[in-house]
């Protein structure tokens, strides 16, 4: 699958700022900084624990939309214009059947590992239909921040690879929250949360370069990611998370050994010139 993008998104982020990598950091140290705080407010007070998760996914796009306001020079408009890129080669929107297919294993592997299929798919309908729809704004908000924002402008300075991995482990720091005790999570494996997090930003990362920085394309993929749980109704909801943990860094390791990579390093003078070339994806 190849795809030549009209623009580059590490070129938009160099023309924003001096120092597009220090843009980056700013990025995660706001978001981090603002997800302890939310989390210390929202546990304090005893609220309700779907509200925090709506406090950690929606700052992102706030935090970004102001770090590029800050910059100028047209920055917010390039940002928000990502929710509008379409990939140029129509085999891109295939990628949002890997959630589906991933979701589908997750079945197989924990009915395998002595799971009862009885039961499996079981209030599947309407929930399958409606849960990505409830959580569509926070997923694009966070894409909006981690790969709209965040992401081009660690490309100035390493890898896409390198910046998938590099950006998951704070990425997944935020959700740490929701594994506290009484939250939303609490009681799920810490580690699977680790593991999939950071697949999904090399997962990610991939289409998002590939596609000539799409948003809208990682933003979709986000939501299934969310909102495709019902697909794993019947299981030991434990089992099932643990076993995400495992399945969807398989399918990161598959797109990095099958070449989803291959072509997609920035050239050395991508920092200081603004220029890159054009990444194609294999």
């Amino acid at each position: 699958m190849t795809s030549t993008p009209a623009a580059s998104p590490q070129r938009d982020a160099s023309r924003s700022i001096h120092n597009p990598i220090l843009g980056a950091a700013w990025y995660v140290g706001l978001t981090l900084a603002i997800a302890a705080i939310a989390a210390v407010a929202v546990i304090g007070t005893g609220a309700q624990p779907t509200l925090l998760a709506f406090a950690l996914a929606l700052p992102p796009a706030l935090i970004a939309i102001g770090l590029a306001w800050r910059e100028g020079d047209g920055a917010v408009g390039r940002l928000l214009r990502q929710l509008t890129v379409r990939p140029a080669d129509p085999r891109w929107y295939l990628v949002l059947l890997i959630p589906v297919a991933a979701f589908l294993a997750v079945d197989v592997v924990a009915v395998v590992l002595g799971e009862p299929a009885a039961g499996l798919f079981d209030n599947v309908f309407p929930s399958v239909l409606i849960v990505p729809l409830v959580v569509i704004v926070p997923a694009f908000a966070e894409e909006i921040g981690w790969r709209g924002y965040a992401l081009p402008r660690a490309l100035t300075a390493m890898s896409p690879l390198r910046a998938a991995i590099i950006l998951g482990i704070p990425w997944a720091a935020i959700h740490l929250p929701l594994y506290l005790p009484g939250q939303m999570n609490g009681g799920t494996a810490v580690w699977s949360l680790l593991t999939q997090i950071i697949s999904y930003s090399v997962i990610l990362t991939w289409i998002y370069v590939g596609t000539g920085g799409s948003v809208l394309m990682t933003g979709l993929f986000h939501m299934l990611l969310n909102g495709l749980t019902p697909l794993t109704n019947g299981l030991d909801p434990f089992v099932a998370w643990d076993v995400r943990g495992v399945v969807f860094p398989v399918v990161a390791i598959l797109v990095v050994v099958l070449g989803g990579f291959r072509g997609l390093e920035p050239s050395a003078a991508t920092g200081s010139a603004g220029k890159s070339p054009h990444p194609a994806v294999t």
